[in-house]
Parts: C-alpha cells; structure tokens; sequence
C-alpha cells in the first residue's frame, strides 16, 4: 500500500529562486548596469545617437532640396508672370469694352496689370506681407481670405501652385503670396478690367454684375467705394 506524501504548500526549497526573487535580482541587475556604464549599455547608446544623427542630417537635406525646388518653380513663375506682363496690351474699360460686365465699367478706366496690383496692395495693407485683419482673418499684403486656400487639392494656391499650402507657409513667404495673388488679380483682371476685377476682389466674382454696388458693408467701404479708391490710386479716378 502506497503512502500518502503530504507537502507543505508553504515550503520552498532553499535552492529554488522565487517569481518575485527573480524581478528583483533582474533590476538589480540593471541598477548595477547602468551605475557601472557597462560596454554593451554604451555601445547601445553610440549606436542610437548615431542613428538619430543619421535621420537629422537625412531631413535636413530633404529640406533642403524641397526647399531648392519651391524656390525654382517660383522662379519659374516669376519670370512667367513677367513675361506675360511685357507681352500685355492694356485694354480700356469702357462701355462695350468686355463681356458680361454689367454696369461696372467707367468711361476712360484703362491702366495696366502693374499699377492695378499696386493699387490693390496699397489698399487692402500698405504693401504688408505680414498683415492679418482680426475680424476677417484676411492674410497678408493682398488680405487673402484664409477659406481660398484651403481644401486638399482645391483652393487659389492649388490653381496657382499645382500643389497645397498651409496658412502658416503662406504668412512666412511673400514669394507664395505674390504667386497667388497674381495669378488670380491675373485672372480678374483680363476679364473685366481694372474696375471689374477690383469689385471681383472685394466682394468676389458674383458681385461683377450685381446692381446695387452702394450696399452698406457695415463697417467696411461699399463696393463702390472701394472699386473708386483702386481706380484712384492707379490714377483713373
């Protein structure tokens, strides 16, 4: 007959290392480690910081070259601006003159592209790339509204860049800012001329036509108002 063993769930042999032993030695282990600086803990470290050195330098060149393209094809688009500027005949605005204007345009308003943009800067912030209305949130030397370039593949900075922008690069550089504005004061422009394009700034394309130009904008001018003081300070008022 078998004898029954009986054994003492409390009784841990004195050679056998508890759970709870084993954690504490393993972060003793550690603690002596790192106050010794042992080889392979410092070998780890130079290996990490030459990793990381590694992937500073990578995004500094890719900055870098990112940053050499932008500045090309703004270049680019400088010069295209230019040259479309001295090929441009300056058209009157008179009566007749453009399509689909409606009762905007003035007797004698002729000027070019050049002093029209200068106009518009003048007016709209002194020619400050840094300008920022508080109540509009309108942008920078041309006081672009921040809704024109937002969206992911829509928007004036995508017609005009071929890409999107944040409202923090478009602050932080007139070049995209001139960009921009020039494209679409272009754009204006040509269509309806001085007058037209001022109105179509102000108050945007749908008000080309409107009959009412003499509305109050609280307190902003009307959109005569303003269509008259760009005319003036390009010399046609």
């Amino acid at each position: 007959m078998a004898l029954n063993t009986y054994i003492n769930p409390r009784f841990i042999p004195e050679d056998k290392e508890t759970e709870k032993e084993k954690q504490m030695n393993a972060w003793k282990a550690v603690l002596m480690a790192n106050r010794r600086g042992m080889p392979e803990t410092q070998s780890y470290r130079r290996r990490s910081n030459i990793i990381q050195q590694g992937g500073l330098d990578a995004t500094l060149y890719e900055t870098r070259q990112r940053n050499a393209r932008e500045q090309a094809y703004l270049e680019r688009q400088q010069r295209n601006l230019q040259n479309m500027q001295a090929r441009q005949i300056n058209v009157g605005a008179g009566p007749g003159s453009f399509q689909n204007v409606g009762n905007v345009n003035i007797p004698g308003a002729t000027g070019s592209f050049g002093q029209f943009i200068s106009a518009i800067s003048g007016q709209e912030s002194g020619g400050n790339y840094g300008a920022r209305n508080r109540s509009s949130g309108a942008m920078g030397k041309y006081q672009i509204m921040p809704g024109n370039i937002r969206g992911k593949g829509k928007g004036w900075d995508f017609e005009a860049l071929g890409r999107d922008i944040s409202e923090a690069q478009f602050m932080a550089s007139p070049q995209l800012q001139e960009a921009i504005a020039r494209y679409k004061l272009q754009q204006y422009f040509n269509k309806w001329g001085p007058r037209g394009a001022a109105i179509a700034w102000y108050a945007g394309p749908g008000a080309v036509n409107r009959v009412n130009l003499n509305k109050s904008q609280g307190a902003y001018p009307t959109i005569n108002q303003y269509a008259n003081s760009i005319l003036r300070r390009m010399g046609l008022g």
